[in-house]
């Protein structure tokens, strides 16, 4: 989308969910113990990793490196850090001895196994050998897609936070903002020597809540009846509200959306807004 920058704004291990995983680290781990060794062997796996041996920055920001997957040994995990310690495998097809030397018996074209450089890696980056890998492909698309999800609520709420007040929108009054001080301080149990600094503070946040609601609905409005105009927008899906199982008194909003009259004017707004 033309929103974002032409990379995720958010590293993919963020939204991994750890569920799709059968095995703890330590029984991963512990696949490469053996009887009457006391050392661990490296447990062999694919990893997404640099192409050129760079290492990874810590910064989402920073444009992204050049990633293939190879094959390596995993040696050890960090709890601090919730990732691997993962080390390059070459097969390198070195010359016999038998050209060297005729007295040495030994097949052409032995492949060898030669450890190369070591990184840390999230398990999203890690596909074990003894995994289904249909799982794991089904691990990665979920994470995508919870990435690309959150990104796009992202971007509708800043647009939403940054809309002006338009002339003619509702504003929550004075009568109802003392109505719901007074129910507020009927709570019994409340110390009113406290309260006033309290009651600053929540007066503020009642009216910024108010105002969002408004701005949001205006918004939602508009971008449904224009759809073509917001190609970028993603509006959020909402719960279907439910019938209440008790009588209660409930209080009707009007539904009625003051927009400004030139409708163009919002329209401009959201065509300029910032990127997230």
């Amino acid at each position: 989308s033309s929103h974002f920058t032409s990379f995720p704004c958010f590293f993919l291990e963020l939204f991994d969910n750890e569920e799709y995983d059968c095995w703890t680290p330590e029984d991963w781990l512990a696949l490469g113990n053996a009887e009457g060794s006391p050392n661990r062997k490296p447990i062999p796996a694919k990893a997404l990793l640099p192409t050129d041996n760079e290492t990874p920055s810590d910064d989402p920001q920073s444009p992204p490196l050049k990633c293939s997957w190879h094959v390596v040994g995993v040696l050890d995990y960090s709890k601090e850090k919730c990732q691997y310690l993962v080390q390059k495998v070459h097969q390198n097809s070195g010359q016999t001895d038998e050209e060297e030397n005729p007295n040495k018996k030994h097949r052409k074209g032995i492949n060898h196994l030669v450890a190369g450089s070591k990184y840390w890696v999230p398990r999203i980056r890690l596909l074990f050998q003894a995994e289904d890998p249909r799982v794991f492909a089904e691990r990665i698309q979920f994470a995508l897609r919870y990435r690309e999800n959150t990104e796009a609520l992202l971007f509708y709420h800043s647009s939403v936070d940054n809309m002006p007040m338009w002339p003619g929108t509702p504003t929550l009054s004075t009568d109802h903002l003392e109505r719901i001080k007074r129910r507020a301080l009927s709570a019994p149990g409340l110390r009113r020597r406290n309260l006033e600094k309290c009651m600053e503070d929540l007066e503020k946040e009642i009216k910024l809540g108010y105002d969002r609601t408004m701005k949001s609905m205006i918004f939602d409005k508009m971008v449904m009846s224009q759809p073509e105009k917001f190609p970028d927008i993603t509006l959020p899906q909402k719960n279907p509200e439910c019938v209440p199982q008790t009588g209660r008194n409930v209080l009707l909003v009007n539904s009625r959306l003051y927009l400004p009259r030139d409708e163009e004017t919002i329209i401009q707004y959201v065509a300029s807004t910032h990127t997230i």
